[in-house]
């Protein structure tokens, strides 16, 4: 044979073998091997209704006349006798008291921000990374429609950035500013005229500024009569924004109560249950205990009571609204059921693809339902963690099969070769499916 001929037969075999060396890898392990990346997951049970408020309410009753001027806000604590309102000639003698007051507090401000004991020190870059996460905070407020807490970020960027223009060099102090403020408020001080009359509380409680008229409909002693029907004209009624005609009201107590209906056949709330109650309205959420359910002649409606010790300007801005109530909220690893197996000891698990080879991790299960469970989170090497590949379909040989560890630190082998390609729910699992009235969200892992 000549050398050419060799040389070509050489290329050749070497060529075939190269071939089918990767096609038995392509196949072995990569090929055959379907995946689902762990990631975390959260499921609850939780069903989404009309609530109507139920709290114990007195109605402020007053003769005056004129224009009305709040001096608190809406879910502030009031004191029995204090001063809730004033009123006015006219809407222009509260126009010049609110000027009055913004303009001070703009004095106040710039007074702040001049102070040499923190203009002294402080360095650029520190406040501008402070503007920088205030301006995010008041970003992220905008978005959750947060308008309560606005005000104050608001003028905690205002400070920040008249002490950044004193640190840069780009003002000295604000001396003539403030002089200027201070001229215009003696100027609308000669225009200020003192106030008619003023209402005060009769009791103490936490202040609303509006009435509906369902305040003597509407109270815990009361809440055990109403019907379905009665609660949903209720809803109805405060789609209209009416008007009780008064200035105001006290709510006696922090407690309140929410009324609404559930369809029971896809629920599992039972008296008792601590739900977490979120709102349409506001980024808020409480704690709330269910006080009752009743049934209706409809077997599709139940009438539902909840209780709450939390009380927020929110919280006191409506009569009805459209809440969520969340029951079992569950996080953790989301592991699909048909990847679930059982190891030597009969522990349950999944295997995962651990670089080029097979690894068994066990699993905690914290919720199941006929699709997946979820694991506890732990920082357990032997259990399945974050972003693991778990296998869902292939073939498990003993010469890609690695445990995590032997007793004495070194790896070990299994013979075995178990497949789990197009496999079938286990018989094995040791709970009882969710009914429907689950709901999931995914989340996602930073």
């Amino acid at each position: 044979m000549n050398t050419i001929t060799v040389r070509i037969l050489v290329f050749f075999l070497s060529l075939f073998i190269m071939i089918t060396v990767f096609s038995q890898i392509s196949i072995q392990f990569k090929d055959d091997y379907v995946t689902e990346t762990a990631v975390i997951y959260s499921s609850a049970e939780k069903v989404t209704l009309q609530g109507v408020y139920v709290r114990n309410e007195t109605v402020i009753n007053s003769r005056a006349n004129g224009v009305i001027s709040y001096t608190c806000r809406d879910g502030s604590k009031v004191a029995n006798g204090s001063v809730v309102a004033y009123t006015y000639a006219n809407e222009n003698d509260i126009l010049v008291n609110q000027q009055i007051e913004k303009l001070k507090a703009e004095v106040e401000l710039l007074e702040s921000a001049q102070n040499p004991g923190t203009t002294a020190v402080v360095e650029p870059a520190f406040i501008s990374a402070q503007i920088d996460e205030q301006y995010q905070t008041i970003a992220f407020l905008i978005a959750e429609n947060d308008l309560e807490s606005l005000d104050a970020e608001r003028k905690k960027l205002q400070t920040l950035m008249d002490i950044y223009q004193i640190v840069i060099n780009e003002e000295t102090d604000f001396n003539n500013a403030v002089d200027n403020l201070n001229l215009r408020i003696e100027e609308l001080e000669k225009r200020r005229r003192e106030p008619s009359g003023m209402i005060v509380a009769e009791n103490a409680g936490y202040f609303i500024g509006h009435t509906d008229g369902f305040e003597s409909k509407l109270s815990p002693d009361t809440i055990d009569s109403l019907t379905a029907d009665e609660i949903k004209d209720i809803i109805d009624e405060s789609r209209k924004n009416k008007s009780g005609g008064s200035i105001g009201k006290i709510v006696d107590g922090y407690e309140w109560k929410m009324i609404g209906i559930v369809d029971p056949r896809i629920t599992d709330f039972r008296v008792g249950n601590s739900v977490t109650v979120k709102f349409s309205s506001t980024p808020d959420t409480v704690t709330a205990v269910i006080d009752s359910m009743t049934e209706t002649d409809d077997p599709s409606e139940n009438i539902i009571v909840l209780s709450c010790d939390e009380l927020t300007y929110n919280l006191v801005q409506r009569r009805a609204e459209r809440v969520e109530i969340i029951l079992n909220d569950y996080k953790g690893i989301k592991v699909p059921r048909n990847a679930i197996r059982f190891n030597k000891d009969n522990e349950k698990g999944v295997y995962i693809l651990l670089g080029q080879r097979i690894a068994f991790k066990k699993i905690k299960p914290i919720y199941e339902c006929d699709e997946y469970l979820l694991s506890q989170i732990t920082s357990d090497s032997e259990y399945v963690s974050v972003y693991d590949d778990i296998i869902i379909e292939g073939e498990i040989s003993a010469d890609l099969y690695v445990e995590e560890t032997s007793e004495d630190g070194e790896e070990s082998t299994e013979e075995i070769s178990r497949p789990v390609k197009n496999t079938e729910k286990s018989d094995s699992f040791e709970t009882e499916p969710e009914e429907d009235g689950s709901e999931e969200t995914s989340e996602q892992n930073d």
